[in-house]
């Protein structure tokens, strides 16, 4: 009888083997499925788009001059601009896909986004504005057609979902999530 060399013996049962594989696989299929469905987050990048774009709206007005942000559709719906400027001209503008994405927005209206019937749909004929002073506080906005004087908050509904809103308090700070003001 020959021996067994025990350099061949330690090797992978085949349990190990079957545990790997299904690790692999539970992986995989987690992985895959974000890229399969990347309208899951088109949502969520246009709500952080817009907090970050209102942040910069914010920082640009304070003790300089009035900013202006403004949130436009293109024609198609396919996508938005959202554009910060003041008297000087542009200061920043950034494109993001509203692929399976609806905005829609109010002033003063801080209920969550299923059962306001204020909220009026942001389009390309009808552009949010948020006018930011020079204490970084809340000028006349809304959506073209029904603007005012901030009161209580700015909210933008992403999807109508009040989660994936964004609210710009009175005080200028944006956050994402329903308002709770």
């Amino acid at each position: 009888m020959s021996r067994i060399d025990k350099s061949i013996v330690n090797g992978f049962t085949m349990v190990e083997m079957i545990v790997a594989i299904l690790i692999m696989t539970i992986l995989g299929v987690v992985v895959m499925s974000r890229f399969a469905d990347s309208n899951s987050l088109t949502g969520d990048v246009a709500r952080d788009m817009i907090v970050s774009m209102s942040r910069t709206a914010l920082q640009n007005s304070l003790g300089r001059s009035t900013v202006t942000l403004t949130i436009t559709p293109s024609a198609g719906g396919g996508e938005a601009t959202i554009e910060t400027s003041d008297a000087g001209g542009t200061i920043r503008t950034e494109t993001v896909s509203l692929r399976s994405v609806s905005l829609s927005g109010d002033i003063n209206i801080t209920d969550s986004c299923e059962v306001t019937s204020g909220v009026s749909s942001i389009t390309n004929a009808a552009p949010m504005t948020i006018s930011f002073g020079t204490l970084g506080d809340i000028g006349v906005s809304g959506v073209t057609g029904n603007t005012g004087a901030v009161t209580s908050a700015v909210r933008i509904c992403v999807n109508n979902l009040a989660s994936d809103s964004v609210c710009v308090s009175p005080s200028g700070f944006a956050y994402a999530g329903d308002c709770d003001v």
